[in-house]
């Protein structure tokens, strides 16, 4: 039991560093002269804490199963990556709308997209470096070391 609890705090400290980190980056990119940094960032970040986390974590499994059965010949790395660079598009673009509608208010469909098109460019270069970074380095130690936990 111990051993599981440690397990769920690893994981959650890293999901709230990335959490944190991109909607920080998102909040501050359409930050308007009139906010206040903070409470703008405070906001976008327990929702995306709170509900996005789990429901990326829906995703992340349901796109390993499609990935996985419609790519059997690939390699696990690109699996990875390709499963990575899908959930930094997917979970920042939630993100994005997220950031935006908590954060601003808008008049047209337009000034919208424009807002949401800004946080998600202004934060996507940093969620696919994290993605690769998790992939390529993080993912690896954390199974060895959750693996070794188990045994």
């Amino acid at each position: 039991m111990q051993s599981n609890l440690k397990k769920i705090a690893i994981m959650l400290s890293i999901m709230f560093i990335l959490i944190a980190s991109i909607t920080a980056i998102m909040t501050f990119a359409n930050l308007s002269a009139s906010q206040h940094f903070i409470g703008a960032w405070i906001h976008s970040f327990i929702f995306a804490f709170l509900i996005l986390l789990p429901l990326g974590a829906g995703i992340f499994i349901t796109l390993n199963k499609l990935i996985n059965r419609a790519l059997p010949s690939w390699s696990t790395l690109h699996k990875n990556l390709l499963q990575g660079a899908l959930m930094a598009l997917i979970m920042e673009s939630f993100m994005a709308v997220i950031t935006v509608l908590s954060g601003h208010s808008y008049e047209s469909i337009n000034q919208f997209s424009t807002l949401f098109f800004n946080s998600l460019l202004y934060a996507l270069p940093v969620g696919l470096s994290l993605s690769l970074l998790m992939t390529l380095l993080i993912k690896p130690k954390l199974e060895k070391h959750l693996f070794n936990t188990a045994a």
